[in-house]
């Protein structure tokens, strides 16, 4: 194709397609003749099938080159399986030189002289999601690679997830100096690593039944250099800098959770949730609630494709790290899916860093973690039925210690926690086992280094422990209440006294035990509040008075969460009965005791 071309060229295609004249033909008999019918002015052929492959589906494409009559070499394109059933890319790739013979059918005849092309045609395959792979019987690791023999390619701003080499084992030295006081407190830099090399063992640890449910929370002020950290840890991966994060909260949720399916068995990051315009925060928490059920449950948005038929669902498939100015206000059950670590305005030593910015833009980190990659593969991977085994005795193991350890210190926690700060040791444990095997650390400075990291979970633990008590919406509407009952705002009348003109900011009555709310003002007040200090409260009344009521707050003998009484006008009114004794308790932190019981 790229010499002279014949007049007459049978080499080109099958039957009953023909070269002649730099033109495409198709041979057809007419009245026992065989005549030559011209069906386009250019000679395409087809170089290579490419299979895309992401770990869920496979798509087709096709490679197609050809010449036009002129001898204008066309620039080779890439067309999908459903652009080459319409064959309309000829017009929009090639413009005026793809055009065919005004004819029925002429499309489709083109679309099969191109499958019919003699010539040796390449089979491909493009795999669109990192991580481990079972190929051809062996464990593969899937990541942008020049020298790979497997082809792996991410788009947009995933393209700075790659490979290079294995590292010296001579640089493990600045991997190991990391686990001492380098350039942030370990609070900070420990936890960071635990879950930077939990990454790659996602894949087992799903296969041992145990996956990790949970997104890391970088939280700290404006000039913290949290964005700095976040793509220091991501550079283990890649080469990132703070302005060229993965992702953003200025992203839409589901971009996030598409571009969060293909970074398997890897760390990400999610950048920049600070506060704004109302609206745009409101936006950014629905965000934030979005990636904690995606990674807390591992579950996918279930889609339907144009043909309205179920898709397969993708859900999140490596770990990531939340950049944020505070601790995101969602639920309950939303923030215990976070394990926040806090990052104060002078924490990063800006001398120190920068010497491993510098080796993260050398690529050393990614070499760092490519070697750690291969350990795993060498060491565990030759029986996986036996690591995946091992993997889930060590969670049980650990989620069991850290029930006792919790408990024991009276921490208060989430049942979620123990899985959470369990995934964070098997994370560390692997780490340092890898440093071990590579002399980098002897046995005692393993244990030591495993004890001080367990201490410092524990620590991270009892301060998101309050994070949690305090986002609980009940309790925000207990600490609201007793703001708006303190300064005036608000009042309830003494239950029983003469009746007085009821003024427009009472919200109810009470006793020496209980308060007799009126739900609806109550609850609207407490709205306000929370707008005028620029906080958001969500919750629906009926879904209020329902929590108030699980967590013993509420009390009622009926099936309604609110009970008639008489006021102090004699007229029958509805209120909610709250207890004064429990509500006292819930803002000192007294009614949540530790728990042991794990789902």
């Amino acid at each position: 194709m790229n010499g002279q071309i014949s007049r007459y060229d049978d080499t080109v295609y099958n039957e009953p397609y023909i070269a002649k004249d730099g033109c495409l033909y198709e041979q057809v008999t007419i009245r026992n003749q065989l005549v030559d019918v011209k069906l386009a002015d250019f000679v395409p052929v087809l170089k290579a099938e490419i299979t895309h492959d992401d770990g869920v589906e496979q798509r087709k494409l096709f490679r197609i080159a050809a010449t036009h009559k002129t001898g204008q070499v066309l620039p080779e394109q890439t067309i999908s399986a459903d652009e080459m059933q319409s064959m309309k890319w000829l017009l929009q790739r090639w413009g005026q030189y793809g055009a065919v013979v005004p004819k029925q059918n002429v499309l489709a005849k083109v679309c099969h002289a191109i499958m019919q092309t003699k010539q040796a045609v390449r089979n491909e395959t493009v795999y669109s999601q990192t991580g481990w792979r079972k190929l051809n019987g062996e464990w593969v690791f899937l990541m942008p690679h020049l020298d790979s023999k497997f082809t792996v390619e991410l788009q947009g701003k995933l393209n700075s997830y790659r490979f290079t080499r294995s590292c010296d084992k001579s640089d493990l030295i600045y991997l190991s100096a990391m686990l001492d006081n380098s350039f942030a407190p370990p609070s900070v830099l420990l936890p960071l690593l635990s879950v930077t090399f939990l990454s790659p063992l996602n894949h087992f640890l799903k296969t041992a039944g145990c996956e990790p449910k949970f997104v890391t929370a970088l939280i700290g002020k404006t000039g913290s250099r949290k964005s700095t950290l976040a793509a220091l840890f991501l550079s283990f991966f890649g080469r990132f800098t703070a302005s060229d994060l993965p992702m953003s909260f200025h992203d839409t949720a589901n971009s996030i959770l598409s571009n969060n399916y293909y970074l398997k068995d890897v760390l990400t990051c999610i950048d920049d949730f600070h506060p704004s315009g109302m609206f745009h925060e409101q936006e950014m928490r629905t965000i934030a609630q979005n990636i904690s059920r995606y990674y807390g449950d591992r579950i996918g948005r279930a889609r339907l494709n144009s043909k309205a038929e179920l898709q397969a669902s993708r859900p999140p498939t490596g770990n990531a790290i939340i950049t944020a100015e505070y601790v995101p206000e969602i639920s309950v059950s939303g923030s215990a899916r976070y394990f926040n670590i806090e990052l104060n305005e002078n924490d990063v030593k800006l001398s120190e860093l920068s010497e491993y910015q510098r080796l993260a833009e050398q690529n050393v980190l990614s070499e760092m973690m490519m070697l750690y990659v291969e350990w795993l593969k060498h060491k565990y991977l030759s029986d996986e039925n036996e690591f995946t085994k091992m993997l889930s005795e060590k969670f049980l193991q650990y989620r069991s210690e850290f029930i006792e350890q919790l408990t024991a210190a009276k921490i208060k926690f989430h049942n979620r926690t123990p899985d959470m700060l369990s995934h964070l040791k098997i994370g560390m444990e692997f780490l340092l086992t890898f440093l071990h095997d590579h002399e980098q650390l002897t046995e005692q400075e393993v244990s030591s280094h495993t004890k001080s990291f367990v201490m410092i979970l524990l620590q991270s633990c009892s301060l998101n422990a309050e994070i949690i008590v305090n986002e609980n919406p009940t309790t925000r509407f207990c600490e609201k209440l007793k703001s708006l009952l303190d300064s005036g705002r608000c009042y309830v009348e003494t239950r029983g006294l003469e009746s007085q003109s009821r003024q427009k900011k009472c919200i109810g009555l009470q006793d020496s035990d209980h308060y007799y709310l009126f739900a609806d003002a109550a609850h609207s007040e407490v709205r306000k509040l929370c707008s005028e200090q620029g906080e958001h409260f969500t919750i629906s009344k009926n879904e209020l008075l329902r929590q108030l009521r699980s967590e013993g707050l509420l009390l009622s003998r009926t099936s309604r969460n609110t009970i008639s009484i008489r006021d102090n006008s004699n007229t029958v009114v509805n209120v909610a009965m709250l207890d004064k004794k429990k509500i006292e308790q819930r803002m000192s932190g007294d009614l949540c005791p530790p728990s042991t019981e794990v789902g």
